[in-house]
């Protein structure tokens, strides 16, 4: 290869550089998305705060739903007893009917 070259090196022109800090007032566009930037950070710090909440009201439900079962399930179970105690007085009731006609059967 040879030492001279055929091609020529065009440096890309440097960027100029923004100020740091800007003094100008911001242009329409840019006041519109400041301030609809705010307005979804707000939204977004409402949503997380509603979300909470609603967990929170998950929970509580959970807890609320829990006693009931038990309440329901107690209830049940003291039917049940009841039920037994009703077909016990009615075996006796029972009995006491035949005793009864039997005794006026035998009296008339």
């Amino acid at each position: 290869m040879s030492e001279s070259s055929s091609a020529q090196i065009i440096p890309f022109p440097a960027r100029a550089t923004a100020p740091a800090e800007s003094t100008t007032e911001p242009t329409p566009a840019e006041a519109r998305l400041t301030r609809a930037l705010n307005g979804l950070n707000n939204a977004v710090t409402a949503q997380r705060a509603a979300m909470t909440a609603w967990k929170s009201a998950l929970g509580d439900l959970r807890t609320v739903t829990g006693r009931l079962g038990d309440s329901l399930r107690n209830y049940n179970d003291s039917l049940g007893h009841l039920d037994a105690r009703v077909k016990t007085l009615r075996t006796e009731a029972v009995k006491l009917e035949a005793w009864a006609d039997d005794v006026l059967a035998k009296k008339g």
